[in-house]
């Protein structure tokens, strides 16, 4: 009876695995970047992501990548720019290194997870007007910088 009863308790589990919700089905691997141990170069990392939409992934990797309390009040793409407007958590960013840092890993993150993406424009509250000692608002970042070691 005992044999009956493991059988049966593993039948179900296996079944309880096997099943939409659990298994790795709709999950994705992406490559996001993160300051190396220096502050002098982006370096990749990959991260599990569970498909959604283009929404989902523009929070999802923004919250993967930046270490500051700062937060994405939204973000529009529009003609290959993706603006990504920023709250005063901006503010708190240190340092050349450290605007430097977040700057690359949003940069190199979203043009790899969005490869129609060609400049990158901060905001913040909504303004570009604003000058941040490190961090640039309001000046596109383009594909063609990298915060990438050169090769």
């Amino acid at each position: 009876m005992k044999k009956w009863l493991w059988i049966s308790v593993f039948a179900f589990a296996f079944l309880i695995g096997c099943s939409p919700e659990s298994s790795a089905k709709g999950k994705q691997t992406i490559t996001v970047y993160e300051s190396d141990a220096n502050a002098e170069y982006v370096i990749p990392r990959e991260v599990s992501y569970k498909k959604g939409t283009e929404e989902a992934l523009i929070h999802f990797i923004f919250n993967e990548v930046v270490a500051e309390k700062v937060k994405l009040i939204d973000y529009q793409i529009e003609d290959g720019t993706l603006v990504l407007n920023l709250d005063d958590g901006v503010r708190l960013v240190q340092g050349s290194a450290g605007g430097q840092m977040f700057m690359g890993s949003l940069a190199e993150s979203y043009f790899k997870n969005f490869p129609d993406v060609q400049e990158i424009m901060l905001l913040h509250n909504g303004s570009s007007k604003e000058q941040l000692d490190h961090v640039f608002i309001g000046q596109p970042i383009t594909r063609e910088q990298s915060f990438q070691k050169p090769k």
